[in-house]
């Protein structure tokens, strides 16, 4: 990538120009190019000087270590292209560990590359992946996700450079109660795509209230005929409170369970009087008639209480 263009006319082709009038003192001015990293050098020298000369002429400046194409002792003709492949100690840097390493002529594609690290669709780079590289650069290797959020009515998307669900969780600052669901689980690890679910779960005490049926109780008295009943005193219903630990799941209940029940008020109950007393009746009735003729007589009644009476007719 050719990221400056610099035109250049070198001493040496002033010189002859101005002494003698004429272009290169006698020799042929020749134009050749120099790719020094993103700077390409566009320069007329005189024709049959080397590599080497060219760079002079040009004030570019070859270290140990740097290579440079065609070679030094080259001699460069018109439309030479020199290509200089500079030496670069760098620093590679992911997820908290740095690898060290010198390449030539690279880019910083190839320092990712030789550092055997793989690129996801969101990762991040400090620097163009195709910027070149220089002696002293740190190239510091971001990994992100795009990950899903589920959370209090909500769904949005959002890349993040944490590793598993509780970093992002904290780097979101995203907060959840002892009794939340979370899934998947906090130590899960991210990964594109996943979807964070976060169900906010409360618990809370209900009351019902039901009613407690009364009783019916019977009494019974000598002073009444068995086949006799008084109703003595009017039932009524009590009532009694059904305490519940309700468990409410993004507002809407999902359990409850029954954790005390208690009396608010008693049933009263009604009562009944039953007569024990038996009625008197009539055990037999014989048929008894007078001895003169006339069609009279009288009957001999015999009671259930043993009594007999005598009743005419």
């Amino acid at each position: 990538m050719i990221g400056k263009l610099v035109y250049k006319v070198t001493p040496a082709v002033f010189c002859a120009a101005m002494l003698l009038g004429l272009p290169g003192c006698g020799r042929d001015e020749i134009h050749i190019s120099i790719f020094d990293r993103q700077t390409e050098t566009r320069a007329v020298v005189l024709g049959g000087i080397t590599v080497q000369e060219a760079l002079l002429e040009a004030e570019l400046t070859v270290g140990d270590g740097d290579i440079v194409s065609p070679d030094f002792g080259e001699a460069v003709t018109e439309g030479t292209d020199i290509f200089i492949r500079r030496k670069a100690s760098v620093t590679v840097a992911e997820d908290g560990r740095e690898r060290e390493m010198v390449l030539t002529g690279g880019q910083v594609k190839d320092a990712v590359h030789a550092a055997g690290i793989q690129m996801g669709k969101h990762d991040e780079l400090n620097h163009d992946l195709q910027a070149y590289l220089w002696d002293g650069m740190d190239i510091q290797v971001t990994h992100r996700h795009l990950v899903v959020v589920d959370a209090d009515g909500e769904i949005w998307e959002c890349l993040t450079a944490a590793d598993t669900v509780k970093e992002f969780l904290e780097e979101q600052d995203i907060r959840l109660d002892a009794k939340d669901q979370l899934t998947p689980g906090p130590d899960s690890q991210l990964e594109d795509g996943m979807e964070i679910a976060i169900r906010r779960v409360f618990v809370k005490r209900v009351s019902e209230y039901e009613e407690i049926l009364f009783q019916t109780r019977v009494e019974y008295s000598g002073g009444m005929f068995e086949d006799e009943t008084w109703k003595k005193r009017q039932g009524k219903n009590g009532r009694k409170e059904l305490i519940y630990e309700a468990t409410y799941v993004d507002g809407e209940e999902e359990s409850r369970r029954l954790v005390e029940e208690r009396v608010v008020e008693e049933p009263t109950s009604s009562i009944i009087v039953r007569g024990t007393a038996a009625r008197r009746r009539i055990v037999s009735r014989e048929q008894v008639y007078d001895c003169d003729g006339s069609g009279h007589g009288y009957y001999v009644i015999t009671w259930s209480d043993g009594v007999v009476e005598y009743e005419d007719f």
